[in-house]
């Protein structure tokens, strides 16, 4: 349902309503000052800025060295790459809805938008998600974990092995993801078969799978964690966490994450930041087929539309706010009455606190 926002006030209405309406659920907001087509992070808005995703990590890696000192994990490193601007392939979100609020009235020529995320998965977008690849049988896998404290595929810790192996795997080369993915999709395939005719699900039998030197339907992914490409990704995952085993859950790759942070930054502190970390899809590093960039593009939206909240009424229906650019000033005038403008959200940026000292005076 789209909710049109003209105060601050009938915005924190609006927030109270969604709250009391779904309680026992956590929610996060993003703000965006356009009316964009998507709600893509910037990796995905060029097919060379994806293709050299690798390359970009790195480059600015070796470029300041020193500004990653504090860095325990590659995920942190991709978070403060994020947080200076770099493209990656997650988006900030918050879980202060007046902090999406600003994101969306502080600039743009047209309408601001905010746009509400859970940790929980959608199903009838997840659904669609694995049908269009032909696994449909896997959601069953997902569905076994929801409502689980002691493992939620959508949520994570920064500091998770998880999150440890697949922002490594942000690193790898191209060639090295595409011997990746069609390895992994040989396992989608057969999990899919798997349960089609057991009627069981792999992800009963994780913790033993890997020590069970006879793993039956699954043996030969076994052999194929031995191979380099997976061989490279442990590598490199292991250089911040040595305690890592060479074993991975499939399962967690191709779906969304809310991830927790640790917060690096007064910034990053004022925001009160999360980030949506928006998974490889895939067919774009298997450079044994042939899909066009905005069909990459699609189903990287439809990844994200995994976390997005929907009417119950209306399933295909996106909640969210929509500022009309008229009422854009006014409230970002209102939220700087309540503390929240440019000197809190950008702290260390003082050339943008000079400016607002200037546009005070020039306003009167």
């Amino acid at each position: 349902m789209i909710h049109e926002i003209k105060t601050v006030s009938n915005y924190i209405q609006e927030i109270e309503h969604l709250l009391n309406a779904n309680q026992g659920h956590n929610f996060y907001f993003r703000g965006q000052d356009d009316a964009f087509s998507n709600t893509l992070p910037p990796i995905f808005r060029n097919r060379r800025l994806l293709d050299n995703e690798d390359n970009l990590f790195n480059d600015f890696l070796m470029t300041d060295p020193q500004l990653f000192e504090k860095c325990r994990t590659n995920f942190e490193r991709m978070a403060l790459m994020e947080h200076y601007h770099l493209p990656t392939r997650l988006l900030d979100v918050s879980t202060n809805p007046l902090i999406a609020l600003f994101f969306a009235v502080k600039g743009g020529q047209g309408n601001g938008e905010v746009y509400i995320y859970k940790d929980e998965p959608n199903l009838n977008k997840l659904g669609q998600m694995l049908d269009e690849r032909g696994w449909h049988n896997l959601i069953e896998e997902y569905k076994l974990k929801i409502g689980l404290t002691s493992h939620n595929y959508f949520k994570k810790n920064a500091f998770s092995n998880e999150m440890q192996l697949e922002s490594s795997l942000a690193r790898q080369s191209m060639a090295d993801k595409s011997s990746f993915f069609q390895t992994v999709k040989n396992f989608y395939d057969l999990d899919n078969q798997y349960i089609a005719k057991y009627h069981k699900l792999w992800s009963r039998s994780y913790f033993s799978y890997f020590n069970d030197k006879d793993s039956g339907y699954f043996a030969e992914f076994q052999k194929d964690l031995k191979t380099l490409p997976f061989l490279r990704l442990f590598e490199e995952a292991k250089r911040d966490i040595p305690s890592i085993e060479n074993k991975l859950n499939p399962l967690e790759l191709i779906v969304p994450k809310i991830v927790t942070i640790k917060l690096m930054s007064r910034r990053m502190e004022n925001q009160q930041g999360l980030f949506l970390f928006v998974p490889f899809v895939s067919d774009e590093y298997d450079q044994s087929v042939k899909v066009k960039y905005s069909e990459v593009e699609r189903r990287a939206q439809l990844n994200i539309d995994i976390l997005s909240l929907y009417r119950k009424d209306k399933p295909n229906e996106k909640e969210k706010y929509i500022i009309p650019a008229k009422y854009k000033r006014p409230i970002l005038d209102e939220l700087a009455k309540l503390g929240i403008d440019y000197g809190f959200i950008y702290p260390e940026d003082h050339a943008k606190k000079a400016e607002m000292i200037k546009e005070k005076y020039l306003g009167l």
